[in-house]
């Protein structure tokens, strides 16, 4: 029975995490098939770097989830996304901040999985170095600040500050060595 209650333990937590297969035998009790292999902050603050999408996966009042694609922008600790207040989005994190965020890269079946809540702003004038943040990352030109806040205005833009609930070495991770 401790045997079962250990490889039971041992199978949630590297659920999560990518595995490398053991050849050794361990004093486990059991012959393990697969060791864990985490990926570091680093090899994951490189992944955030590069320009890919977020999914942002928040819940609708009947509990359903409502996830969007979104390009975002990662300072060490927290997310950002623009939104406007048209989208999904905006009533669901005004609503309930929490929120679950999914980044991957299909080709090389790699993923970032995190949990974390929202804070929606609205005054855009002290964010644009951050808008700009965004649209540099994915290689689109950031106007001078007057046009630039313009626009982000004339798109009724808000900013999705999302903050992890956990520390990034024990977020999901997989495809990473």
């Amino acid at each position: 029975m401790r045997s079962r209650f250990a490889v039971g333990k041992i199978c949630c937590f590297l659920s999560a995490v990518e595995f490398t297969t053991l050849s050794e035998t361990s004093d486990l009790g059991f012959e393990p098939r697969y060791l864990a292999v985490m990926a570091t902050n680093e090899v994951i603050e490189a992944f955030l770097a590069e320009p890919r999408n977020a999914i942002v996966i928040g819940l609708r009042r009947d509990g359903t989830p409502q996830a969007t694609p979104n390009w975002f922008n990662w300072d060490g600790q927290h997310f950002f996304v623009s939104t406007t207040r048209k989208r999904a989005k905006y009533p669901i994190f005004k609503r309930d901040p929490r929120v679950s965020l999914l980044i991957d890269d299909a080709e090389g079946r790699r993923y970032v999985a995190v949990a974390g809540t929202v804070e929606v702003r609205e005054n855009l004038q002290p964010l644009l170095p951050v808008f700009g943040r965004i649209r540099a990352k994915h290689g689109v030109s950031v106007p001078a600040d007057p046009e630039f806040l313009a626009a982000l205005q004339a798109d009724d833009r808000v900013l999705l500050v999302i903050t992890p609930n956990e520390p990034m070495e024990t977020w999901r991770t997989n495809g990473f060595t």
